[in-house]
Parts: structure tokens; C-alpha cells; sequence
């Protein structure tokens, strides 16, 4: 059975219009979810709890890296910059 096209659809990040199963997409899925949340809950996704085994309470930062965080939150602000714009 042959697989669907991909839909398309418009990722402020990129600038363009992006395939709905592309990475492109996914980041912005991602960045615009973590841009909705209020600022302290933003953080601890982020950040995670100082000394947490637990996966989800490591956050991001404890199971994917400092630098995955760093990138991660210089997308929210370009993203909230660009919404803010209109």
C-alpha cells in the first residue's frame, strides 16, 4: 500500500511553507508547545528538577543536553518575536 503524500503548511520559523512530516515541522510542533506555556512551567519542561532520576522530571535539559536547551529556547524567542510581529 503506497504511502500518502505529505501535506504542506505554512512554518513561520522557516519562512515557508514546510512539509507536515518534515523535522522543520516538528521543531516548530515542539517550540510553539513550549512557547504556550506560562514562563515557570516553560522552565522546568526545560530544565528539569536538579537531581531527578525521573525522565519526565530530568526535563529536557537531563535527557537531551545543555546545548538542545540553548537551541530549544533561542526558537521560542525568535518564535514569540515573529507572532509578536504579526
Amino acid at each position: 500500500m503506497p504511502m500518502p503524500a505529505p501535506s504542506f503548511t505554512w512554518s513561520d520559523l522557516a519562512g515557508r511553507e514546510v512539509s507536515t512530516w518534515s523535522e522543520e515541522w516538528r521543531l516548530e510542533c515542539e517550540v510553539a508547545y513550549l512557547l504556550s506555556l506560562p514562563l515557570p512551567a516553560r522552565n522546568a519542561m526545560l530544565d528539569g528538577v536538579t537531581g531527578s532520576t525521573d525522565r519526565d522530571a530530568r526535563g529536557i535539559k537531563g535527557v537531551r543536553g545543555e546545548a538542545a536547551v540553548v537551541a530549544l529556547r533561542a526558537h521560542i524567542q525568535r518564535l514569540a518575536e515573529i507572532r509578536k510581529r504579526g
